[in-house]
């Protein structure tokens, strides 16, 4: 079997905008994406799916949701069933199946119970988990959220070590300045280090292109 090329754009925190065989895919079109100055919806010109993993504002912004609709390429929204619900209200149609899913529970946070969240993968080549690390499956490459209110990098770093991908991407990352995400992500990778995984990092608005 060849190799595929896979391009991925990080737009800011968790969403990555992901390119494969002429397909484009936007997961998680987030509030921090969408407050972000450099943001220009030229950059998800022509998108195919928007797949979207939980309710959150930082993974869904619906005036981010509906450009992205206005410029797409005729795409569908998939999402979990509540947020589903919610979009409904907003007048976008959603569905829950489509793109592979996988078990992906949110994580509990320090104020309760997460909603409904569900990992995708995107192309036969990426996972996206949303806010979890209590998955068991990945695809080559992982889009790996190391850093949030509601987890430890000790507890991704196992999960990636177990779940094994190629290619381990960090996201979920806004909360962290340039120099606090360059020390985590250095941490992340020494832990790696004895595993056949490599980290590649990636700048708000650049792209990496992986072959698998």
């Amino acid at each position: 079997m060849g190799c595929m090329d896979v391009t991925i754009t990080k737009l800011v925190h968790a969403c990555l905008l992901i390119e494969t065989e002429g397909t484009r895919v936007l997961v998680d079109p987030g509030s921090f994406s969408w407050q972000d100055e450099r943001l220009d919806l030229g950059m998800v010109e022509g998108v195919d799916r928007v797949l979207i993993t939980h309710e959150h504002g930082d993974h869904v912004s619906v005036p981010f949701v509906k450009g992205v609709l206005e410029r797409s390429n005729n795409a569908q929204i998939e999402t979990t069933p509540a947020l589903a619900a919610m979009l409904a209200s907003e007048d976008l149609d959603a569905v829950t199946t489509g793109t592979p899913q996988f078990a992906a529970p949110h994580e509990r946070l320090p104020i309760g119970p997460g909603p409904q969240n569900t990992g995708f993968h995107v192309g036969g080549v990426l996972s996206h988990p949303g806010d979890s690390h209590s998955f068991a499956e990945t695809m080559p490459i992982l889009a790996m959220p190391f850093i949030s209110p509601w987890g430890s990098l000790t507890i991704a770093v196992d999960r990636v070590r177990l779940v094994k991908p190629r290619y381990v991407i960090p996201i979920h990352d806004w909360f962290l300045s340039n120099d606090g995400a360059s020390f985590m992500y250095r941490l992340a990778a020494t832990g790696l280090s004895g595993d056949p995984i490599e980290l590649v990092t990636i700048d708000d608005f650049t792209n990496v292109t992986l072959s698998v």
